[in-house]
């Protein structure tokens, strides 16, 4: 039987979105959206199809590089971080997709998109980041949702000119710190953008970045996983996403 191949799948919702006025909360889509697009020129092909939006405060993405998913999910906060108005719960789902509909993401089948939804449904108030991957994965499958929980404790602690330093500093190729005081605006001294990703915990941050792109998703994801996600646990993707309410 031909493998299926493996994908990430980012969930989320808009933290305290009854908060913001209309206005406000399209504000906050529009700034999600860019960092997606922002997400795109990293690499070709990453993004599938659109951002999804539903019921105002809650999205979903399809990448088709595993390996990208944590940046990815980073790169959105730190983007509506910076934007003063909101952050976002995220939880990522790494593995086998069976159907892509790229007209809605949404209608879309497959266990990442199973264990994107179930992380975000069964997140606490402690955390706004998880991510999950089969359990046939080992001993990996635990280090992972850890690893994006420590990641998320050191972004909620994070400044808006701090989320606009990483926002900057996040991409793929490193940009040296002369580089991103340059893209900030006001530009600032390269000594201020050290100042402020060492407040920041960035470097903390990179190294977990470097571990989780340097893991080979597609083998390590390439099992069967029916076993430990049966039919009880995958209920439609679109249904989960529009009747799931929020904590």
């Amino acid at each position: 039987m031909r493998r299926r191949r493996c994908y990430a799948v980012l969930t989320g919702d808009i933290v305290q979105s009854s908060r913001l006025r209309p206005r406000q909360l399209d504000s906050v889509r529009r700034s999600l959206s860019r960092a997606v697009d922002v997400a795109r020129g990293w690499q070709a092909g990453l993004v599938k199809g659109e951002p999804e939006f539903f019921r105002g405060d809650a999205w979903q993405l399809l990448l088709a590089d595993p390996a990208m998913a944590m940046r990815v999910a980073i790169l959105i906060r730190a983007s509506l971080v910076a934007g003063g108005l909101a952050d976002s719960r995220v939880a990522v789902g790494l593995g086998e997709v069976e159907r892509i509909s790229s007209g809605r993401i949404s209608l879309s089948t497959g266990p990442a998109f199973v264990l994107a939804g179930r992380g975000l449904d069964e997140m606490t108030r402690y955390s706004r980041m998880t991510i999950g991957i089969p359990e046939s994965a080992g001993r990996l499958s635990g280090w992972v949702s850890v690893a994006g929980h420590l990641c998320d404790s050191l972004i909620g602690q994070w400044t808006r000119r701090q989320a606009e330093m990483v926002r900057a500093a996040i991409d793929p190729r490193e940009p040296d710190y002369e580089k991103i005081g340059r893209a900030l605006r006001p530009a600032v001294s390269k000594q201020a953008v050290a100042k402020g990703l060492g407040g920041a915990n960035w470097h903390s941050i990179r190294e977990a970045l470097r571990l989780f792109e340097g893991t080979p998703w597609e083998a390590t994801l390439q099992h069967k996983v029916e076993s430990t996600i049966n039919g009880c646990l995958a209920p439609d993707n679109h249904k989960r996403l529009t009747e799931r309410r929020q904590p």
